[in-house]
């Protein structure tokens, strides 16, 4: 069976017993279906491709260097830099968000060319396959699933925003343009990449800007990195996550998973602490009111307006504020997963505990991405960790077929 277009002929459809259906078509789903399809492995993705990246603001840049900025294909065929090879555009770094995603069109393209842009509405299993309904009404039966549907539906509301209206309070994730508040003041909650530069676009388009942490602001520094010329690969792996020497560790996520699980948890905590890239911190300092001793504990509308009670006990009158409070992972807020496949899922503070080949606790059924890390690590929080499970779903697939 081809994909997308033949399902649609039909009500419904069962798929060969090959066939790997993917659930998600941003990095890790690409990634893992250009490896699947270039080792002649049948396999359906399904999803609206980069959905989460297009709705990222206007005017962003990604916080990974460019070698961590690639999707993943099993012969290196579609990297960025042959991207950028063949459409001669030049190397930027910091990188723009809309090159990354003219990129990942392009990888689309030419390594998963049928992506089925309809959403999976309910996953359910049905003795030793899967039963997959689909938006449009159609649904088909596939062996194997991989969920790597990305982190949109995980965003963190802290306790006291939750009962604000969209039009005082909302996550970072819900603006793709700032424009509208110029000339009003705003408030953002956090200290991580994401919180420091909305509130550097924000200031850019004209807001009066307060970021508000319960900690210091900190900045990368890559001093190492700078410095050290071509030996710049000892101390920095081309994934780039976490600070020099627990960097290597968190690149090899199969070796992560083998510490004991309270080790994994400090190894994570210490890897991907909340910082700001060192490129942004001019646009913040000097620009921004930071305080970085306090956080917000209460939340009322006031008004047209919201007032905000810190912990140091001052207040705060604004017009909006913007959580860039992050994600938390976790299979329950997976609607689309049927409440007793949930049931079956090994899990641990809401992500499923996974096996060298991504693999859950209920047989055939992978997860890649954000939901992976409690098994292999922060890196599964970046671009940069789609090539293994990509790797290692393709192995589990082609091992299957070699003994059925």
């Amino acid at each position: 069976m081809a994909g997308g277009d033949q399902l649609r002929e039909r009500e419904g459809a069962c798929v060969s017993n090959d066939t790997t259906v993917v659930i998600g078509a941003g990095p890790y789903g690409l990634s893992i279906g250009a490896y699947l399809k270039g080792r002649a492995q049948p396999a359906l993705v399904f999803g609206r491709t980069m959905e989460f990246w297009q709705q990222m603001p206007t005017g962003f840049h990604l916080k990974s260097v460019w070698s961590a900025s690639t999707l993943f294909d099993p012969d290196d065929r579609y990297s960025l830099d042959r991207y950028c090879t063949a459409t001669s555009t030049p190397r930027q770094e910091p990188l723009p968000i809309t090159l990354f995603l003219s990129y990942c069109c392009w990888f689309q393209r030419q390594a998963v060319p049928d992506v089925d842009p309809t959403y999976i509405t309910r996953l359910v299993r049905d003795g030793e396959t899967f039963v997959l309904e689909l938006a449009d009404g159609r649904s088909l039966k596939a062996r194997r699933v991989v969920v790597a549907s990305g982190i949109a539906p995980f965003c963190y509301v802290p306790e006291f925003a939750r009962h604000l209206p969209p039009e005082l309070a909302s996550h970072t994730q819900a603006h793709r343009d700032f424009s509208s508040f110029a000339n009003r003041e705003v408030a953002i909650v956090g200290r991580g990449q994401s919180a420091l530069e909305c509130a550097a676009l924000l200031h850019e388009a004209g807001a009066s800007v307060e970021l508000i942490a319960r900690g210091p602001v900190i900045w990368i520094n890559r001093a190492l990195y700078h410095r050290t010329g071509p030996a710049r690969r000892i101390f920095y792996p081309p994934s780039d996550v976490g600070p020099p020497g627990l960097n290597w560790l968190v690149a090899s996520p199969l070796l992560f998973r083998l510490f004991p699980e309270k080790t994994r948890y400090a190894l994570d905590r210490r890897a991907v602490r909340p910082a700001g890239a060192e490129w942004l911190r001019p646009r913040v300092e000097g620009h921004v009111r930071i305080t970085d001793t306090a956080e917000v504990v209460k939340a009322v509308p006031c008004g047209e307006r919201l007032e905000l009670t810190l912990s140091d006990g001052s207040t705060r009158l604004v017009d909006h504020l913007f959580l860039g409070t992050g994600y938390r992972p976790n299979i329950h807020k997976l609607t689309y997963l049927d409440e007793a496949l949930r049931a079956q899922i090994l899990a641990r503070d809401g992500y499923p505990v996974l096996n060298e080949w991504f693999e859950s606790s209920v047989p055939r059924l992978h997860f890649a991405g954000a939901l992976a890390n409690h098994s292999f690590g922060p890196i599964c929080r970046f671009v940069a960790g789609a090539k293994i499970p990509a790797r290692q779903i393709l192995r589990c697939v082609q091992r299957d077929r070699r003994f059925a």
